[in-house]
């Protein structure tokens, strides 16, 4: 029988597939922006790169959620 995924687990996931579509929306407006040659490239690539970085923070908060909800079927 399948076990429920803990609160934690589930709030990260969310938080890392909104982050993830926020993070490839910046990048094509970043391209789209550099193709048109305007003044904001550099402010769409600053946001492109905080949103690569918090990816990667709530990646890592899955992975450790994760291992949690594993630790504790285990014990």
């Amino acid at each position: 029988m399948a076990r429920r995924v803990s609160d934690r687990s589930r709030s990260a996931r969310a938080r890392l597939v909104v982050s993830l579509a926020l993070t490839v929306t910046a990048l094509m407006f970043t391209v789209v922006l550099q193709l048109a040659g305007t003044d904001y490239t550099a402010l769409a690539l600053t946001c492109t790169g905080v949103g690569i970085f918090l990816s990667t923070w709530f990646l890592l908060d899955v992975c450790i959620s994760w291992k949690d909800d594993l630790d504790r079927r285990r014990a």
